[in-house]
């Protein structure tokens, strides 16, 4: 009998080199310095300059691209085993496309500053992370 064909690992890897300013706060309120106010940190906040290039953490599809008064343009990712990448506050200009097949290492977008949420601080990615519809802390997964 042929033998189930076992899923590649999915390897994460980081989308820029930078510091992180905010790191994920795995359900607990932490303070916003943009809107001043207790919430949760969905995410991890890289440091990066403007027009910083937006690297795909992991093999995957381009589930959307949307703009949103918030978040600024996000472009999501679904990826094998139930996990979603979403990279927030990039500039206007992506240059993928929504269906579009992404490598790990391959471009998404640039830093840029469209998210009204995090917009007193410096300019950052944010990068979230979902597996099977929840939250989980992005650094857990890179090597």
């Amino acid at each position: 009998s042929k033998t189930p064909v076992q899923p590649k690992k999915l390897s994460f890897a980081m989308p820029l080199e930078g510091e992180t300013s905010n790191d994920y706060s795995n359900g607990e309120l932490v303070k916003s310095k943009t809107l001043n106010e207790w919430r949760t940190h969905d995410g991890i906040d890289l440091k990066a300059a403007a027009n910083t290039p937006v690297k795909a953490v992991a093999d995957g599809t381009v589930e959307s691209i949307t703009e949103d008064a918030m978040w600024g343009v996000t472009v999501t990712v679904s990826h094998q085993n139930g996990y979603e990448s979403i990279y927030c506050g990039l500039k206007p200009s992506v240059p993928v496309k929504k269906g579009a097949e992404v490598k790990v290492g391959d471009i998404l977008g640039y830093v840029g500053n469209t998210a009204e949420i995090e917009i007193a601080e410096e300019s950052h990615l944010h990068l979230g992370i979902k597996k099977d519809g929840s939250w989980v802390d992005p650094m857990s997964l890179m090597k």
